[in-house]
Formats: structure tokens, C-alpha cells, sequence
């Protein structure tokens, strides 16, 4: 576009000395500076504006390439927008301002802000290079460096974090500004910053006897980490299930989505402890509807130890079967006959409900009734007895 296409139309506005315009009050535009502009016309390669003093300003073709079809159809008669004086009066008299300076400057003032008041932003992952991620932020490129990278694992191998920043174009993610320096045009973000201060403010609003619904991360042996929402917390294996659990992956699995009851939130050291047996029905509630003293029934060995075998029940309940009452099977430890995960016939001989505690007893087992349990089940009484020889042979090896 030349200059020529619009000087007629600026030749034509009846020009005002300085003495004139400050007796209005109007001060003359100064190269760098914003000012609020009308639009007058549109023209093919131009915009015309009014910004003040009966002065026109005009905005060039190159200028307006460089703004987004969203902000060219923001652009019609009596529209008010900010310009950047690019030059105050050319040999012509004319005043050449730029809309595209005037955003970018707004974006550079907007990081600043951000950047005082400590705010976080969502913003979009366009590309990656060697130090970090790009974003889009306005009209502005921001920078993520690595280490201010949660999704890029500490430690990984070149190939691992490329892999990681690859898979994060096109997602949003939370960042706040911690540089700007538009001279050097540098705006650098932190991800890190943002979780940090998000999982703050979640540590602080949570409450304990809240029931929240999370994802397990992480199984250990004495229990699990679950994610409530960009924080962990931890169910403890004794937290678990109301039956005795061995190890956490025997009822959780990664990936799991599971409803928890906050039991305690320690803000200042960021834990979290979690329950998940209270959001499960006790067993022990009805455990009298559901034995009785005397009932005959199938259980699983959750525990061999010197005094006993312990068996779970079919609801989920562990009864004890004392060493005294397997006395028929000539033993003098426990281990020697019975092992973890086998099924065993108990009969229950006693329930103490407000201690949780139920008696059972293979002794109290008739030889008939082990005989048509075994027989129910395709097993002999001989190829058990082999089996217990076998077994307390290995022991003893």
C-alpha cells in the first residue's frame, strides 16, 4: 500500500497549530505513545481514525495483516480502539499509528500485571524446543523453561522429555508470569508455580468427614495414594476394606476410581490422609442376621500365625480358629498344616459383636461333614491328607 491512496483524504481535514489545539486542551501525538482512536472509514488498504483534536490518524494495510480475522471484524465505523503512535506528522501532515503495536504492548502490560499480582492463567502448548515448551500468550511467544515443566519427569533422557513436551501440544495448562522483559523480548511462565499454588488452595479447602471421588496413583505396601484432584492422598491399608487386607493390590488397582472420606489435611506439610472402609457397609453391623453360633461355613485363610489360623468369612468379616480347636490335627504350629489362600471349613462358635470378634473351630467340624464338603467340592479326604504331608514335608525342608 502507498501512502498516496490515503493523503487525500487526510489533505482534506483543515489542519490546527499547536496554539489552537492547546486551547482546547489537546495534546499533540508522541511517537511511542497510546492513544484512543475512532474509526472514521475503511478503506481498502487503510483505516481512518479520529484520535482527538479534530486530528485523523490512518493505519496501514501491513499493519492490519498482522491482526487475527477476529480482531479485523471487531474493526467497523464508530469502533474505538487503542493505536501506537508510530510517527506523530510525516512531511504531509499525516499521523501513522499501529493497532497490531498497540495489542502487543496490552499483552506485555497484561504479563506485568499478572506477574505483580501473582495470578494464574491457562494457556496453550503450540511447541517445544530443547530448554522448554512455547505458548501462545496474546500477540506474545511464552517460554516454559524444563524445570518449571511438571509434566516433564526429572531426571528423564533427552528422548523422554521431548516425548513428554510433544505430547502436551494443543493441551492448556496452568502457568504464572515470572519474567518479563519486553526490551529483550523475553516472557518466561512456570507450570510449576501454578500447581503449586492450585494444590495450595485445594489443600486449604478441604475439610475432614468430606466424601470426595479420586484415582488411585500409586500402590505401596502399607497402602494407597490417591489423586482427589491434583492432590494425593493416602489410604492407609488398615483404611482399606473392613476385612483383613495382605497387601493394597489385593482390593485397589492403578487407575481406579474410588469415592473417600477426607480423614485429616496437615496444609503445611501437604498430607492428606484418607478412608475408604467408612464408605463401605461394616459387615459387623448385621452380623448376628447374618450367623449365628453353631453355623457351618466356608472361609478363606487370610493369616497363619503361632496361636491360630485367621479365615474371612463369606461377608467379608475374619474369624479366629484358635490352635485349641484344631487339635485333630495332631499339630503343634499352625504353619505346619494350614496356608495362606486355601479354603477351609469352620464351624462358628462364638460371636462378640461389640469387640468384633467371632470364634470358629475345625475340631467342632464332623468327619461327615468334611466328608460331604470335600465331596461337593471334587476332593477326597485322602488326596487332602496327601496334600497336608506334603506340605509340612516342605516345612521341614
Amino acid at each position: 500500500m502507498a501512502d498516496a491512496h490515503v493523503s487525500p483524504v487526510i489533505d482534506d481535514i483543515p489542519a490546527m497549530s499547536e496554539e489552537m489545539l492547546d486551547d482546547y486542551g489537546f495534546e499533540p501525538p508522541k511517537s511511542g505513545e497510546i492513544r484512543k482512536g475512532i474509526i472514521e472509514e475503511i478503506l481498502d488498504d487503510a483505516i481512518i481514525l479520529d484520535i482527538g483534536g479534530k486530528q485523523s490518524a490512518f493505519v496501514t494495510r501491513n499493519d492490519l495483516e498482522r491482526l487475527s480475522d477476529e480482531m479485523m471484524a471487531r474493526l467497523q465505523p464508530g469502533a474505538e480502539v487503542n493505536v501506537y503512535v508510530l510517527r506523530p506528522r510525516g512531511n504531509d501532515g499525516e499521523v501513522l499509528v499501529s493497532i497490531s503495536k498497540a495489542l502487543t504492548l496490552e499483552d506485555w502490560e497484561y504479563a506485568a500485571e499478572l506477574m505483580e499480582k501473582d495470578k494464574t492463567i491457562d494457556v496453550t502448548v503450540t511447541g517445544f524446543n530443547k530448554g522448554g515448551a512455547l505458548v501462545d500468550f496474546g500477540r506474545l511467544r511464552g517460554f516454559i523453561p524444563n524445570s518449571q515443566l511438571m509434566s516433564v519427569p526429572r531426571g528423564a533422557s533427552r528422548e523422554q522429555q521431548e516425548n513428554a513436551k510433544n505430547a502436551l501440544i494443543g493441551t492448556h495448562i496452568p502457568v504464572k508470569v515470572i519474567e518479563v522483559n519486553q526490551r529483550r523480548n523475553r516472557l518466561v511462565l512456570s507450570e510449576t508455580a501454578a500447581r503449586r499454588d492450585q494444590r495450595q488452595g485445594l489443600l486449604e479447602s478441604l475439610e475432614p468427614g468430606q466424601v470426595v471421588t479420586g484415582r488411585v496413583v500409586k500402590i505401596v505396601d502399607y497402602g494407597a495414594f490417591v489423586d482427589i484432584g491434583g492432590v494425593n492422598g493416602l489410604v492407609h491399608i488398615s483404611k482399606l476394606d473392613w476385612q483383613h487386607v495382605n497387601h493394597p493390590s489385593d482390593v485397589l488397582t492403578v487407575g481406579q476410581e474410588i469415592e473417600v472420606r477426607i480423614e485429616d489435611v496437615d496444609v503445611e506439610r501437604e498430607r492428606i490422609s484418607l478412608n475408604r472402609q467408612a464408605l463401605i457397609p461394616d459387615p459387623w453391623s448385621s452380623i448376628e442376621q447374618t450367623y449365628s453360633v453353631g453355623d457351618l461355613v466356608t472361609g478363606t485363610i487370610s493369616s497363619v500365625v503361632d496361636y491360630g489360623v485367621f479365615v474371612e468369612l463369606p461377608n467379608g468379616v475374619t474369624g479366629l480358629v484358635h490352635i485349641s480347636e484344631m487339635t485333630s490335627y495332631n499339630i503343634t504350629n499352625p504353619q505346619q498344616w494350614a496356608r495362606e489362600g486355601d479354603e477351609l471349613l469352620v464351624r462358628i462358635i462364638s460371636i462378640d459383636q461389640d469387640r468384633k470378634r467371632i470364634g470358629l473351630s475345625v475340631d467342632k467340624v464332623t468327619q461327615a461333614e468334611l466328608y460331604d464338603w470335600m465331596t461337593a467340592r471334587g476332593q477326597s479326604v485322602e488326596a487332602e491328607a496327601e496334600d497336608a504331608v506334603e506340605y509340612v514335608e516342605e516345612m521341614g525342608d
